[in-house]
């Protein structure tokens, strides 16, 4: 894997909006929140742009992409948020670009799309964890998050163990030792890349697995795809991450859905792997800044 180098104080930081906008007013704390990282914060046009429920068209959006990466002058990338958007925009990246100049990324959940792509094409690093324009800015987030997320972006050296926030204790689903690297994002995102050349690779890999707001059958629905696939088969570990705003279905009522910890059993405990739930990383705070 090529580790992009470790940024420092005063480094120029491209933001991009590969997925959906943010709203105008809220520019101004995107860059506040940036700068609060001692960072200099380099809006790109789709920053500022909006077309439906993306962050402008893809053309313009895949452009930020590749002029970050291209320009010398920036040492990262952060994503301005999540959303939806980074589907039709990863035909669009000059994957050569980025392999050659491999640069600090960072973005979860739809985000998941280029985190696959460059994971998997450019062999580059990447890192899950909290962007400027989410619910708790850099300024006014927890110490766990800010803390994790400074020593994934300003130094090379291995994160160390994973310690999880207070009363946030992992859950064992599977017992069991394993090694790997961490692969992984949002589960509607690996869903939606099987098939595709950007479907992840788990072989020998420690699986990371988060989603929000979706139903408990959905989940199940999505779940199942990857074990069709046999992207659980292959991997040497799953880390569960967290399952924000997720439920039963109540609308009809006849129905009831399986508990998560049940769908999870059915579908992930008859691997012979360790499994772990609750770690804490995804659409939450306090988060935990992943390596991918």
């Amino acid at each position: 894997m090529i580790k992009p180098k470790a940024l420092k104080e005063g480094d120029n930081v491209a933001i991009i909006a590969p997925s959906s906008a943010i709203k105008k007013e809220n520019i101004k704390i995107v860059e506040k929140s940036v700068k609060s990282l001692n960072l200099n914060p380099v809006l790109l046009p789709s920053c500022s742009m909006r077309e439906g429920h993306l962050a402008g068209p893809d053309s313009q959006r895949a452009k930020d992409v590749n002029d970050a990466f291209k320009d010398n002058s920036i040492d990262g990338i952060f994503c301005i948020r999540g959303g939806y958007g980074t589907p039709r925009i990863i035909n669009k990246i000059d994957y050569e670009v980025v392999k050659n100049n491999p640069k600090i990324f960072l973005g979860y959940s739809d985000i998941t799309g280029l985190h696959l792509a460059f994971n998997s094409i450019c062999r580059m690093t990447t890192l899950h964890g909290p962007m400027p324009s989410s619910d708790s800015p850099y300024y006014e987030t927890d110490e766990y998050t800010l803390n994790s997320l400074k020593r994934a972006l300003f130094t090379n050296k291995p994160l160390g163990k994973y310690t999880p926030p207070e009363g946030e204790e992992l859950e064992v689903v599977n017992s069991g030792k394993c090694q790997g690297e961490i692969v992984g994002g949002n589960l509607s995102l690996l869903t939606a890349a099987l098939g595709t050349k950007y479907e992840i690779n788990t072989k020998g890999k420690i699986l990371f697995i988060e989603e929000v707001g979706e139903l408990n059958y959905i989940i199940d629905r999505m779940l199942m795809s990857l074990d069709l696939n046999n992207k659980f088969k292959d991997c040497a570990g799953i880390l569960l991450g967290t399952w924000n705003k997720c439920k039963p279905d109540e609308g009809y009522e006849d129905k009831i859905d399986s508990p998560l910890s049940k769908i999870f059993d059915d579908i992930l405990g008859k691997y012979d792997i360790p499994i772990l739930n609750n770690f804490r990383a995804g659409h939450i705070t306090p988060q935990f800044t992943i390596p991918f």
